[in-house]
């Protein structure tokens, strides 16, 4: 009778300023109480108010890497939730779908086909730059330094439209898989809903 009288001072007299007070039992299986949760595993952890009522209890204590995983994985699942509600408010049926692939691919290509043709110029411009060090050669001339740059230039232009085109090339593939990704998401959604 004492010990919770004097437990009960002890509540009164926390600070007001004192948020919580957690309770929990230990290893030994002695209750013990903090300002502060324990740290590593404990049994019956519960969060208390100032006046002593239970906020929180008995959820296990985590470690920052499994809050950081948990927090990870609960963000993980409210993005699918969102894109799922993002997906049946956009489409109707899976030909929209096909249609919305079609019409990014056919942006894509059109990026594809203009880089190409600057491939086509850049490349019409190398050869006629490796045109003039053939006569300059063939003549025995030196070959000036600012044409030399000029070849550089030029070729790098080309493998740097190169990337760009394979990089294009590869985001098609990706329009593709994520239509089909997303098509598959549709139906599966369609069927769980109620008719």
């Amino acid at each position: 009778m004492r010990f919770v009288f004097v437990l009960l001072l002890g509540f009164l007299a926390l600070p007001t300023y004192a948020a919580n007070v957690y309770r929990w039992v230990d290893e030994a299986g002695k209750v013990q109480y903090s300002d502060k949760p324990p740290v590593g595993q404990s049994k019956a952890l519960m969060e208390l108010d100032r006046a002593g009522r239970i906020r929180k209890g008995n959820e296990p204590i985590l470690t920052p890497s499994e809050r950081a995983a948990l927090e990870a994985k609960e963000k993980a699942e409210q993005e699918r939730r969102r894109m799922d509600k993002a997906l049946l408010q956009s489409f109707s049926n899976v030909n929209e779908i096909d249609l919305l692939r079609d019409r990014q691919i056919e942006a894509v290509g059109a990026g594809i086909k203009t880089n190409q043709l600057r491939r086509a110029v850049v490349m019409q411009r190398a050869e006629q730059q490796q045109q003039q060090v053939d006569r300059l050669l063939k003549n025995k001339r030196p070959i000036p330094t600012d044409l030399q740059a000029d070849i550089y230039i030029s070729n790098k232009e080309i493998e740097d439209i190169d990337k760009a085109i394979s990089v294009q090339q590869s985001h098609v593939e990706s329009l593709k898989e994520r239509a089909d990704l997303y098509k598959r998401r549709f139906l599966e959604l369609k069927s769980m809903q109620p008719r």
